[in-house]
């Protein structure tokens, strides 16, 4: 073999471990750059689930997702047990700023910091456990808040009403938050609800420790869907509803450019009843904006006053007459 032959072969060989090395390079950042991609992009599929999560918890306060984004600030500690035997109290009204206005203001949110060693947290889903294993609704009137308001009310659900409590499934998220100045722990489990969820709120009692919202938990209403249709009362009563517009016009609102129609439908989404007001007032235009985002299907939790007309043609029509709140959790 020749010298110029050898050079030759030499070179060669130089060139290919070069382009080999090169190659290796290429294939190596590549990969890397790869994987590292696809841990980012699986990042933010995450992240995205989670601001999904959140969206629909707040929904399901009735609060607005642009409302939560206010900055955090330290929250303030905020109210004997009886059972009486006196008629059920309307549920509390809202703030005095409203009282006159037939539809709510906006809610003012802050979500705080939450720590899930906290003792708040770890208080909290004790109570709770022992809420959901406690049987007597009476020996459950320690754990809520406003038990000397609530304890007649409780009264009312279980042993006139007939109703029960829902069942909670698996614990699906935790959070703080800051609504209109009050500090509350909220909770959602998996539920046989039509939500899907069952959304526990929690307040401070009197010692500074948390207790259950019964009202918001249970959707209690001054009546049941069932009793509600049978008395067809003309005087307002407080119910707690999921709510969606809808389009069924009958009996006194067939008229559909004059009425606006929403679907009430009862917490165990076993009852309904349709709900009107006119068109173009304050009440109508408030829900039409406020329901807008539900879509066909979709729906919100309500706390409303309702009532039937004078000589009512049917058991499902009936006058929307106030929205006290627009979940089903009332503040003081």
């Amino acid at each position: 073999m020749t010298s110029g032959s050898i050079g030759s072969h030499r070179a060669f060989m130089g060139v290919c471990i070069t382009l080999s090395i090169c190659l290796a390079l290429t294939l190596f950042v590549g990969w890397k750059w790869y994987f590292e991609s696809l841990a980012s992009r699986n990042t933010l599929i995450e992240m995205a689930k989670k601001a999904e999560t959140r969206v629909r918890e707040l929904e399901n306060l009735g609060l607005s997702v642009e409302a939560a984004k206010t900055e955090a600030e330290p929250p303030s500690v905020l109210p004997k047990i009886s059972v009486p035997e006196t008629a059920p109290q309307a549920a509390p009204q809202t703030s005095v700023s409203n009282q006159g206005a037939l539809h709510p203001a906006e809610s003012k949110i802050k979500e705080l910091p939450l720590m899930e060693t906290s003792d708040d947290v770890v208080h909290a889903l004790a109570l709770l456990d022992q809420y959901w294993k406690t049987e007597a609704w009476k020996d459950r009137v320690p754990l809520v808040v406003h038990s000397d308001r609530v304890a007649e009310l409780m009264k009312d659900f279980y042993e006139t009403q007939g109703a029960a409590d829902p069942a909670p499934g698996g614990l699906v998220s935790k959070a703080r938050y800051q609504i209109d100045g009050t500090e509350i722990l909220y909770f959602s489990y998996t539920s046989s609800r039509p939500t899907g969820s069952l959304e526990v709120a929690m307040l401070r009692g009197p010692d500074g420790k948390f207790l259950i919202d019964w009202e918001s938990l249970t959707g209690y209403g001054e009546m049941s869907f069932q009793d509600f249709r049978a008395k067809r009362p003309t005087k307002p009563v407080i119910m707690r509803a999921y709510v969606r517009l809808f389009e069924y016009f009958n009996f006194e609102f067939s008229d559909s450019k004059k009425y606006l129609c929403v679907k009430l439908t009862s917490e165990n989404g076993e009852s309904s009843v349709y709900a009107y007001c006119e068109r173009g007032t304050e009440l109508g235009r408030w829900l039409e904006s406020d329901l807008s985002s539900t879509g066909p299907s979709g729906f919100k939790g309500y706390t409303m006053q309702v009532s039937f007309p004078p000589d009512a043609q049917s058991n499902q029509c009936v006058n929307l007459d106030k929205v006290l709140t627009a979940r089903w959790l009332v503040l003081p």
